[in-house]
């Protein structure tokens, strides 16, 4: 079966002229597999890379598809099976800085960290985008369930996939310009189920491959064992509720993060919850209800729809009404936006605060995380509404509690 560029998947995927050069980072998995597929199926040249970012035999256990030898493997034999140049690339140098160091980091900063979020901007959209223009090819290519959004003022934004289940629109929201632009999505327009169908059509090896759902490098999804095992030393600290009496002990903050109840280690009469972690080893507990947030603030914005221009001009004094999703997974929540100005101010992670917001909810939501990305969107009402406007890391500083 060949896909025919008509075919309403592909309509307004960004793409290039036919018999150009695509890069497509191919993890082993399926979502990568056929994104390949598609694109050597619509004539394109297609040159497949996997990205060796971590010490798999020394940090993974071998025998699971997660940071293991056989995704290598499998991506291998993917390209075997297209006919199509296969290489891996050594990337362990700019993960271990950018993603691991920076894991590490935030956790110790009683932070809770989004690694998905750092290696889509720093390594899949970065560093190998760099790499592929040395190459002297000038796209590359994965199996995001995202989209291209093109404005009309000519800039590009990540728009979300038509799977609502897959989408993955919330770890995009880092990506620059340059990178968008030259990115193609295939799976926008596609199901989960979809591909997977494809994949069994074409008889790839990858067609029945499980899905993991854990963070790349951490075995069995326990990152308190891996932190433990990067040296991390953990800060003893008391539990504590909100009017600053002890409540307990605890063996170390980085166990912990805003939300959490199971495993707390603590008896009390009704049932306590994470609503703040100190560096200091505090970390303190309320009830369901001090769980919630009215406002908070989010640093390091990087600028999508709007240019950082544009939204300075736009709301240096008055606020933009939009959509604000705290999590992967989560519902955007309405919120009002209030443009704080540029902060030069060195940031816990090493880097400027940026350009910085405070986000006014309309209704208290549970959980804001310091550390988790936010990513907002145009209200339901807007056309169209699936639109990343924006997105940065929210800070610690001014967490306002709907007590």
């Amino acid at each position: 079966m060949m896909i025919s560029l008509e075919s309403n998947k592909f309509r307004d995927v960004l793409l290039p002229e036919k018999n150009s050069k695509i890069v497509v980072a191919m993890s082993g998995g399926v979502d990568s597999a056929v994104s390949a597929l598609l694109l050597h199926e619509l004539g394109y040249e297609v040159i497949g890379v996997n990205l060796k970012v971590w010490d798999y035999q020394q940090n993974c256990d071998s025998k699971k598809t997660c940071c293991s030898p056989k995704d290598i493997y499998d991506a291998k034999s993917v390209g075997m099976q297209l006919n199509i140049p296969f290489y891996v690339i050594k990337m362990e140098h700019i993960f271990k800085e950018k993603v691991i160091d920076r894991f590490i980091l935030d956790y110790q900063k009683a932070r809770t960290p989004n690694p998905c979020v750092e290696c889509n901007t720093h390594v899949k959209f970065g560093a190998l985008w760099e790499k592929s223009k040395l190459l002297g090819i000038s796209w590359i290519a994965t199996g995001h369930y995202a989209r291209v959004y093109k404005t009309k003022s000519n800039r590009y934004t990540i728009q979300n996939g038509v799977d609502d289940y897959k989408n993955q629109a919330y770890y995009l929201y880092g990506l620059s310009q340059e990178a968008i632009s030259h990115t193609i999505f295939p799976l926008g327009n596609f199901l989960k189920q979809e591909v997977r169908e494809l994949a069994r059509k074409y008889n790839l090896p990858v067609a029945e491959k499980h899905e993991s759902q854990e963070i790349c490098f951490v075995q069995d999804n326990d990152y308190r064992s891996f932190l433990k095992k990067q040296g991390v030393e953990m800060t003893p600290g008391y539990f504590k509720d909100i009017h600053g009496r002890i409540l307990g002990k605890h063996k170390g903050k980085e166990q912990f993060t805003i939300g959490q109840r199971k495993g707390l280690g603590i008896s009390w009469k009704e049932p306590l919850y994470v609503i703040e972690i100190h560096e200091n080893g505090d970390v303190i507990l309320g009830s369901v209800n001090q769980t919630l947030f009215r406002s908070f603030e989010v640093e390091q914005i990087n600028f999508l729809y709007f240019s950082e221009e544009e939204f300075a001009d736009l709301y240096h004094s008055k606020q933009l009404h939009c959509r604000v999703q705290i999590r992967y997974r989560s519902k955007p929540y309405n919120a009002f936006v209030n443009y704080l100005g540029y902060d030069p101010s060195i940031s816990w992670n090493g880097l400027p605060k940026g350009h910085r917001i405070k986000v006014v909810l309309e209704d208290p939501i549970p959980a804001v995380t310091p550390g988790q990305s936010a990513v907002f969107y145009p209200l339901l009402e807007e056309n169209p509404n699936d639109i990343l406007l924006m997105g940065g890391i929210i800070s610690k500083e001014n967490l306002i509690h709907d007590l």
